[in-house]
């Protein structure tokens, strides 16, 4: 039963971070085959992360524990992999197309394609380690992977949008690599004072996804993206509009 019911929170938790992401995307309304394809995304990276981190980490990496080089070198390779997997390929695929076209966007693909890696991942080990690791990882890791993959994605869509060059993505994504590689070793070291820095990195991190969040919207704003200002009815077809969409829920024409 625990293990049941931690694992519809993590549903739940999933669920929640869509519907908060989508309601703040006051935009071009997004393709709903497109948000499918970026959660799709994300779990064929947990797939292939799942296949490489067994072929090319320890097989005690799980439970070993300790400071020590191989410990640090296997958590900077496991950064590596499943970063790289969340994000590269997403990134080639979605770049060019027409619905990407605004600072949200980044945050809306990106961080959906770390909630399909995320929660496969949480629900795996759940049922393999039991309530204990799933209540574990409710409170450390609830939006961890949605957030390392949204800080990239909102640069690279900062990047098409304003047509700015590519070292901000590139900064963006080795900072996240570095970022989770400590926050995997120190949960592997076993030493209070580096499982306190792993909390204090995840909390940041859930922090400034709804920060960049905020940011993106208001970039949107500034920009004439989203909807600015008041349009109550839609002008088209003179359906309320309460939420201020910049695209009518009822004719999908401009409000």
């Amino acid at each position: 039963m625990g293990v049941l019911v931690t694992i519809l929170l993590f549903f739940g938790l999933a669920g929640f971070l869509t519907w908060y992401l989508l309601a703040k995307d006051r935009g071009e309304r997004e393709p709903a085959g497109a948000l499918w394809i970026a959660l799709g995304f994300g779990f064929l990276a947990v797939i292939g992360a799942a296949f490489l981190e067994s072929a090319l980490l320890p097989e005690d990496i799980l439970t070993s524990s300790g400071v020590t080089a191989s410990n640090a070198g296997s958590m900077l390779l496991v950064g590596i992999i499943e970063e790289s997997l969340k994000f590269v390929p997403l990134a080639f695929y979605i770049y060019r197309k027409r619905y990407f076209n605004e600072h949200t966007d980044g945050i809306l693909y990106f961080a959906l394609a770390g909630i399909g890696f995320g929660l496969p991942e949480n629900i795996l080990y759940t049922v393999g380690l039991g309530t204990g690791a799933g209540i574990g990882r409710l409170i450390l890791t609830p939006f961890f992977h949605a957030a390392t993959t949204a800080i990239p994605g909102y640069y690279l869509a900062k990047t098409k949008v304003e047509h700015r060059s590519m070292k901000s993505v590139f900064v963006a994504f080795g900072a996240v690599l570095l970022l989770h590689a400590l926050y995997d070793f120190g949960l592997a070291s076993g030493l209070a004072i580096l499982v306190i820095v792993s909390l204090v990195i995840t909390l940041l991190l859930s922090i400034n996804l709804f920060r960049l969040g905020a940011i993106a919207k208001a970039d949107d704003q500034a920009m004439g993206l989203s909807v600015v200002g008041t349009n109550t009815f839609c002008r088209s077809c003179g359906y309320p509009n309460p939420e201020h969409k910049l695209y009518c829920q009822h004719c999908g024409k401009h409000a």
